[in-house]
């Protein structure tokens, strides 16, 4: 046992002592997520601010036949709504146009002649919405979306004013809006007053994290096997290492355990950076349910059986890269090899984020459920479901997986294979042609 903790604490010491490692695995995430958040929310609040100091250019020919009595009432609205409007004088549309893209607006209303007259008249009347666009960036529009939204609140309220006059005696609100949807979620056969828009946002805005990590820990902690094996072919320590009087399988359990120690503290970091980069982003507020009164609130056994999946989907991830690691000579082939993993690790976590198992096609599940990296995913969303029997059986297919390639990896490192192993995906030279 002493040889066994003396080999663990050797690939902690290899694992740790090279800085630029840990500044990638620990530092980043903690500052560039949260730099990254930073950025965002500064962003957004630059974005908000500027569309509070915007001001659209307003241009009415309505008072033309001296009566405007409509345009009036649409600028009075759209500076009730905080839409700031400035007057410009055209003697034109198109003059409009211009004079206000050389006054600095972000948008241009024109209220054509006769408008006033065409809504007294029942008429449709129209209006000109222009959106001047200069950076093309995600928040220009913004004061041209205020507008239409405006001018459609505003062309409700002129046909609630026109049923008014009409049904003197009756409830505008019962007049405009004769049908009021109250919306209900069935949840495990009882009815909640929750709209199922809020409950799913809010589990996806709780769970959306879990197959994040789960790829981001398994590649990590890929990397870092396949990168400690093809350290020690490249500097030759391995032929010392294996003349030493230990146990190969202490070798390779002493890898595995040094791995995972290093891939806990970096995926700390990483659920740390996440976590204020998503807030920045407002995914944790996306719903405002209560899980726990709507009986969705993860129990502490589907904890336990996700913690279960999560290790032996990690081990197992582990072993395949030290495996894949040992067909290598070097840290850059280590490195490119192990892509491979990254094809079975990456696909279900994707897939699993966006559709339930039971949507895709029979083919496409049976793909999914021979994957072992597929099930942290479906114990992940079993927390909500409480459906632990696919999760139960997935951790035993799990457990049979994960035992069969430590067998194949404790195999190959008890011969000489571990040594003499190559995959060269180079191509080869060819003889000199003369």
């Amino acid at each position: 046992m002493n040889a066994l903790g003396n080999l663990v604490a050797k690939e902690l010491k290899e694992l740790m002592r090279d800085p630029k490692l840990m500044i990638s695995m620990l530092a980043v995430p903690l500052l560039m997520f949260p730099l990254m958040g930073l950025a965002f929310s500064s962003a957004h609040d630059a974005a908000v601010s500027e569309v509070k100091t915007a001001t659209a250019a307003f241009v009415s020919f309505d008072g033309a036949d001296g009566n405007d009595t409509y345009a009036k009432a649409l600028k009075t609205y759209l500076e009730y709504v905080n839409i700031t409007c400035k007057d410009i004088d055209a003697a034109s549309s198109a003059d409009a146009v211009v004079k206000a893209v050389n006054a600095g607006s972000k948008a241009l209303i024109v209220v054509p002649a006769n408008f006033t007259e065409d809504l007294i008249a029942m008429r449709p009347a129209s209006v000109e919405l222009y959106g001047i666009l200069r950076t093309y960036s995600i928040s220009e529009p913004i004061v041209y979306q205020q507008l239409v939204a405006a001018v459609s609140t505003f062309s409700t309220s002129v046909v609630a004013s026109r049923l008014a006059v009409a049904y003197p005696n009756e409830s505008i609100m019962g007049l405009t809006i004769p049908i009021v949807p109250t919306s209900y979620s069935v949840i495990k056969g009882d009815v909640k007053e929750a709209s199922p828009d809020m409950v799913i946002s809010t589990v996806m805005g709780s769970s959306i994290m879990m197959p994040m990590m789960l790829m981001i820990l398994i590649i990590m902690a890929g990397q870092l096997a396949a990168t400690s094996v093809g350290m020690e072919k490249e500097q030759k320590t391995l032929e010392v290492l294996l003349t030493l009087p230990v146990k190969r399988i202490h070798i390779l359990i002493g890898k595995l355990s040094g791995v995972i120690m290093v891939s806990l503290l970096a995926t700390i970091s990483y659920v740390v950076g996440f976590s204020f980069y998503f807030n920045s982003l407002g995914v944790g507020s996306l719903g405002t349910v209560n899980l726990s009164e709507l009986g969705l609130a993860p129990q502490p056994e589907g904890f336990a059986l996700l913690m279960v999946s999560l290790l032996l989907a990690l081990v197992s991830a582990l072993a395949l890269s030290i495996l894949l690691g040992v067909f290598t000579k070097d840290v850059r082939s280590a490195q490119s090899l192990l892509g491979v993993l990254y094809i079975p690790v990456m696909i279900p976590s994707l897939v699993l984020m966006f559709a339930p198992i039971a949507s895709l096609p029979l083919a496409g599940q049976i793909a999914i459920y021979a994957i072992p990296f597929s099930y942290p995913v479906i114990a992940a969303q079993a927390l909500y479901t409480q459906d632990y029997l696919v999760v139960g059986l997935g951790i035993i297919y799990e457990l049979i997986f994960t035992m069969g390639v430590l067998a194949i990896a404790a195999r190959v490192f008890s011969t000489e294979k571990i040594l003499t192993a190559r995959i060269d995906l180079r191509k080869k030279k060819g003889p000199p042609q003369d």
